[in-house]
């Protein structure tokens, strides 16, 4: 790990990979429920069982660390304790830039479980986990890695540190402090990915969606983005939401309004986004489009690939369709994604 005086520590295995060791410099008697060790390359979360004040035991099945994937899930590492190790850059973990440090955001969600009666006798706990990481001054050692993945585009190598994906303030320049919106408010979202020098590539979104629990496949959910790019949420008539006039390559911007499920009790909802990095040259399987009363328009140009925002944007299917366009209109080389989430989300009213 770097220190705040950005001199190098090292820090033991995991338990379950060497049972005589145990994490550096936690004791052994854990007052806090929620312990977080950040090495160079992951952020490893030991829960204890008993996160309530009522004494009531959890269960793994029912603690995930942003995403509720299998990897981003606890295992057992003693009879009152759990552990997740997860990389950076996984189950939904959000960099920023906070001065000289890199920050790795995330959440330890627990969602209890309803007995055979339909019914829960605790509430839900969103707990924020943060990593930080010094930008400068990395030692120059075989044990110190930087935070970012190198990765080699077909066109140029490039540096990738991280996607972001945030709610940003009315002037776009600020990240909203504030996860809470009243219904009908406007959303302003924002999804970009930071690298070390320039390099022509771009971002775009393959698919979207809002779900009121942290998990992509749960129900009800809305896909709002969707067919590798189409934001259809802006072509249903009472909505507002746009992708906003690209401006930067690795920056994509959209609005949308906050709404609610019908007939659901519930007030806060996850976004989930898969976001792709790609190269310059706009096609069906790569393209951010918008619906406006001129039709399907592409935030990059090019808008004749976002007529299949009517039908379907399948390679296979709009092969024949799409011979009048040149061939890089339908290639899906990707050269990286990831799925990312926000949440939860507030909507009051």
């Amino acid at each position: 790990m770097i220190g705040p005086d950005s001199r190098q520590y090292r820090i033991k295995s995991l338990p379950n990979e060497d049972r005589t060791n145990d994490f550096t410099d936690v004791p052994s008697s854990r007052a806090a429920p929620v312990q977080v060790l950040c090495t160079e390359r992951s952020m490893i979360l030991l829960i204890s069982a008993v996160l309530h004040s009522n004494s009531r035991r959890v269960t793994s099945e029912e603690l995930s660390l942003g995403l509720s994937t299998k990897d981003c899930k606890p295992s057992q590492y003693s009879d009152t304790e759990y552990v997740i190790k997860a990389d950076l850059h996984q189950c939904g973990s959000v960099l920023s830039i906070d001065g000289d440090n890199l920050v790795y955001s995330n959440q330890l969600i627990y969602t209890p479980m309803q007995n055979s009666l339909g019914i829960v006798r605790t509430s839900s706990i969103s707990i924020p986990i943060e990593c930080h990481y010094k930008r400068i001054h990395f030692v120059s050692s075989i044990d110190v890695k930087p935070s970012w993945e190198p990765f080699t585009s077909t066109t140029s190598a490039v540096e990738l540190i991280s996607f972001s994906f945030r709610l940003m303030n009315d002037d776009w320049r600020t990240k909203r402090s504030s996860y809470m919106y009243h219904l009908g408010d406007v959303m302003n979202i924002q999804a970009s990915f930071l690298m070390a020098g320039h390099s022509p590539l771009r971002l775009v979104m393959e698919n979207c969606m809002v779900t009121l629990e942290p998990n992509a496949a749960s129900l009800p959910r809305y896909m709002f983005v969707q067919n590798h790019g189409c934001l259809v949420d802006s072509k249903v008539p009472e909505s507002s939401a746009r992708l906003m006039p690209r401006k930067q390559n690795h920056v994509l911007q959209m609005q949308m309004d906050a709404f609610r499920f019908h007939e659901d009790h519930r007030n806060t909802i996850y976004i989930t986004c898969q976001l792709k990095i790609v190269d310059l040259e706009v096609n069906i399987m790569n393209k951010a489009c918008t619906y406006s009363v001129n039709g399907w328009l592409s935030v990059d140009g090019q808008d004749e690939v976002c007529e299949c925002c009517e039908n379907s944007c399948d390679v296979i299917s709009q092969t024949g369709k799409w011979s009048r366009l040149p061939k890089w209109s339908v290639s899906k080389d990707t050269t990286e994604s990831n799925t990312v989430m926000l949440g939860p989300v507030t909507v009051i009213g």
